[in-house]
């Protein structure tokens, strides 16, 4: 059987804002009880997700509720699947890109 590869994308933390970079470590810190993952209008719910020590973090392109997502996550996650992406990796020492917008914090 061939081994199985994914595509990472890379983006800047900039390209979110602080307080979803909060709402990230939460919702890693303290998984949502299963009801909000079973509802799609609770993005944090939905999100696959993990910590990249103090970088970053690692998202799943294709995680569920992207709808109810804030905007700016939902911006970086269309970009990186639509270059073909199955994980993007949000990272403070990659530059930002000019095609999303970029926050101060």
């Amino acid at each position: 059987m061939p081994l199985e590869i994914k595509q990472l994308a890379c983006l800047s933390t900039a390209h979110i804002s602080q307080d979803i970079a909060a709402e990230l470590d939460l919702l890693i810190a303290s998984p949502p009880p299963l009801a909000a993952r079973l509802n799609p209008d609770i993005w944090q719910g939905q999100i696959v997700a993990e910590r990249w020590l103090e970088y970053g973090w690692f998202i799943w392109v294709k995680s569920p509720g992207r709808a109810a997502m804030p905007e700016a996550l939902r911006a970086c996650l269309d970009l990186a699947e639509a270059a073909g992406a199955d994980w993007l990796q949000f990272d403070r020492d990659c530059a930002p890109v000019a095609e999303l917008p970029s926050y101060d914090w």
